[in-house]
């Protein structure tokens, strides 16, 4: 016995987690380091917004610094150019385009000012005293000053150049004296010493395609180091750059050129690991912290699981147990919550105990009746016959059907069949103290025989079953008379395994029911060759039904009023590729049987009607539907779709239906009947007067059509009897207004005698046995004189 998934849910504890302890210490251990690690993270975060800012601001004040150092280096320069500017000497010099004099002036002031080069630019853009590479920078220089402005930032072929401008007046200006200071690495240098912190300064300048780089290569460019650039042209940003040295935190300086335009920038930068390693300690701290805290705390935990578990250990090892099928309980110590847990398992140990008794019974026994069911009727046949087989004894099997049982639910309602039904159980074993008695569903019950059976054991229960059924049974404050049919099987000679055995007890049951009920049958060998021939019959009339094997006959209606053919009626042939020719009387009970009369019937509808389309238009189609295909599903809309596919008018369509169609209750049958009259169907009611209420149908349903039965035709001329029947037909038919039609007239005198009582039509084998289609054609000009 294993336990159910939904009563294992109950155990979550011992049951779904084998090594509690380990995961409480699991669970308290994740719950610590989830805090530590947030904690972590602010920890980092907080540095890093620490050691940002604290750059930023040195970076800040570095630049600042630079921004001041070169401001007052810049006037001094430029007080030393006013200097030579405004000398007498120097100012001849330059409006006498004295070179010698302007050159030897410049190397003085050039060594005065601490300065790399020191020229003069004429008006018309001459320049004396420049190397090569800044002749065409400064050509247009004192032209793209603006605004009073006296010094620059220049890029001449890669070299970035800061300017200091003072002009030559005599009196108007007759040039300008140029002091160029390269911005240069020993630049950068000194501006580093004057920092606090180990920062890197770097001059950028714009490259062929317009982004920012160093000339050194030590920051190539980017899209963030423009982006940087660009953004500091209004503001001061801190970002961090990816260079080939590593990260850093950067700032950038724009430096104007001439014209207003940054063509040079100075980027101070700090690595980002030298920002990071005041705070390495810190970290560190922080981690061994976090180390010996989640070591105190797996250590506790396991403690404090330790102290839990130890009890739970007797629940599992009795889960366990009781897992295996075996009853258990377990000590109870204490009120706590482990002590009501142990109590809660020995109330669900016992509840699980008697829950698998009941499940069980359930599961082999009939919970109405008591008694085993089919599964274990099958098991104890099984070893009955395998008993049987070693020890060479018999096995019997009756099954028996209660007749009658679907009237007493209909009529007087479930609760006083189910009544009945626990008294049969009761009833059948008493009668079979020595066999099995199983009910295996609805009204069927059937008992086993085995053992030392007496030959004549089987019939004389069977006998004495019927007997009993013979009196009324009461259930439920009823008088209910019933009776069985029953059908035996004896092993070995009717089967060698239970499952043949069972199978022929049911055709011998079958065999009961045909003979006509409250008998008891002996398996016979044929039956069970019938019982093969009729599966065959139906596995071939699924086969015909797909590969198109029926095919359509035609019998004439003549009207004798009109001496004419009025209509045909549809009859069904089945030509086998073997077989030959199949009797209608042979196959349609096996098709209605197994509802193949359905799919059957609609194929004859629809063939039927697209050949009533080849005939003129006073002559009608009948087609006789079986009450199993009337009182399917959809049958109004199978009339539709052949009436809409063929073309066929639909008053040009006679529907015969017989009077078994009502036996299931009327209320359906006449909304289809008025559904069908609504569309323009005639409805014939066919073998009139063979059932034994057809005057209560005639009030209900107003039919088009009576169609007497050959029974009353066949003795009409020389019995007076059924002449007089087919008068009254006649004269009710006359005055409901409906056709009556004939069947089975084969002589002259039958004809004479229905044509005397007034018959409207007939129709049989003295004017013609049924036709092909090819034979329509030849009697639709025939009188009926000629016929006949």
């Amino acid at each position: 016995m294993r336990l159910p998934r939904s009563l294992a849910r109950l155990l979550p504890l011992p049951l779904r987690f084998r090594t509690l302890r380990g995961r409480l210490a699991v669970l308290y251990t994740g719950m610590f380091a989830a805090a530590l690690a947030v904690l972590g993270i602010t920890a980092q975060v907080m540095i890093w917004t620490h050691a940002r800012t604290s750059v930023a601001a040195e970076l800040t004040a570095s630049g600042s610094v630079y921004d001041g150092l070169w401001t007052l280096r810049a006037r001094t320069i430029a007080g030393i150019a006013d200097v030579l500017a405004h000398d007498f000497g120097f100012r001849t010099a330059v409006a006498t385009g004295d070179r010698a004099t302007i050159e030897s002036a410049l190397e003085t002031l050039r060594a005065r000012a601490g300065v790399e080069q020191a020229m003069v630019v004429e008006p018309d853009g001459r320049v004396i005293g420049a190397g090569s590479a800044l002749a065409p920078a400064l050509a247009r220089l004192p032209d793209q000053l603006q605004d009073g402005r006296r010094d620059a930032v220049l890029v001449a072929r890669g070299r970035i150049y800061r300017v200091v401008v003072s002009p030559v007046l005599a009196p108007m200006q007759i040039g300008t004296v140029v002091l160029a200071l390269p911005l240069d690495a020993a630049e950068m240098r000194g501006l580093e010493r004057l920092s606090a912190i180990p920062l890197t300064a770097t001059m950028l300048h714009r490259d062929a395609g317009g982004q920012w780089r160093a000339s050194d290569g030590s920051v190539p460019s980017s899209r963030a180091v423009d982006a940087l650039v660009a953004r500091s042209a209004t503001q001061r940003p801190l970002v961090t750059l990816s260079l080939p040295s590593g990260h850093a935190f950067a700032i950038a300086k724009p430096l104007a050129g001439p014209d207003g335009r940054a063509d040079a920038a100075l980027l101070i930068r700090y690595p980002l690991q030298a920002a990071l390693a005041p705070y390495l300690p810190l970290q560190l701290g922080l981690a061994l912290a976090g180390l010996i805290g989640v070591a105190l705390v797996v250590l506790g935990s396991l403690r404090l699981a330790r102290t839990i578990t130890r009890p739970l250990h007797a629940l599992d090892a009795a889960a366990r147990t009781l897992e295996e099928g075996a009853r258990t309980e377990v000590a109870v110590t204490g009120e706590d919550e482990i002590g009501r847990l142990a109590q809660s398992f020995n109330r669900m140990s016992q509840g699980i105990v008697d829950r698998e008794n009941r499940i069980s019974h359930l599961a082999f026994h009939d919970t109405l009746t008591g008694l085993p069911n089919r599964i274990s009727f099958r098991q104890a046949l099984d070893q009955a016959m395998a008993l049987a087989a070693r020890n060479d004894d018999k096995v019997a099997v009756l099954c028996l059907d209660l007749d009658g049982f679907k009237g007493v639910n209909d009529t007087l309602g479930h609760p006083v069949g189910d009544a009945l039904l626990r008294q049969v159980g009761a009833l059948l074993s008493r009668l079979a103290p020595d066999g099995l008695v199983a009910r295996l569903g609805g009204d069927e019950f059937a008992i086993i025989l085995s053992g030392r059976v007496d030959p004549d054991r089987p019939r004389a229960l069977a006998q004495s079953i019927l007997d009993a059924a013979a009196q009324p049974i009461e259930a439920a404050g009823h008088q209910i008379a019933t009776g069985f049919s029953i059908g035996i099987a004896l092993s070995p000679s009717d089967g060698r395994d239970s499952e043949q055995l069972l199978k022929n007890a049911d055709l011998a049951l079958y065999r009961a029911k045909r003979d006509g009920r409250c008998v008891y049958r002996f398996f016979e060998e044929a039956l069970d060759i019938a019982a093969r021939k009729r599966r065959q019959l139906e596995l071939d009339l699924r086969e015909a039904l797909i590969t198109g094997q029926f095919r359509l006959n035609f019998q004439p209606i003549y009207d004798l009023k009109a001496d004419r053919i009025g209509g045909f009626e549809s009859l069904l042939r089945w030509h086998h590729p073997t077989r030959g020719e199949v009797s209608p009387v042979e196959f349609i009970p096996v098709a209605e049987d197994t509802g193949l009369i359905v799919g059957i019937g609609e194929w004859v509808m629809h063939a039927a009607c697209r050949q009533a389309m080849h005939w003129p238009d006073h002559v009608r189609v009948a087609i006789n539907v079986s009450p199993l295909q009337f009182r399917s599903h959809g049958f109004a809309a199978i009339v539709m779709q052949a009436l809409s596919r063929s073309g066929l008018p639909a008053r040009r369509l006679e529907i015969e239906i017989t009077e078994s169609v009502f036996l299931d209750g009327e209320d359906h049958v006449l909304k289809l009947l008025h559904q069908l009259r609504e569309m323009g169907v005639r409805i014939a009611l066919d073998d009139f007067g063979t059932g034994y209420s057809s005057l209560s149908y005639l009030r209900s349903f107003p039919f088009d059509k009576l169609k007497i039965d050959r029974s009353f035709v066949t003795n009409c001329a020389a019995d007076e009897s059924s002449a007089a029947i087919v008068r009254a037909i006649v004269d009710l038919a006359g005055a409901l207004h409906m056709e009556i039609t004939a069947e089975g007239v084969e002589d002259a005198a039958q004809l004479g005698c229905l044509r005397g009582q007034g018959c409207d039509s007939i129709q049989g084998f003295l004017l013609s046995r049924p036709v092909e289609i090819e034979g329509i054609a030849r009697l639709l000009p025939a009188r009926l004189a000629r016929a006949a």
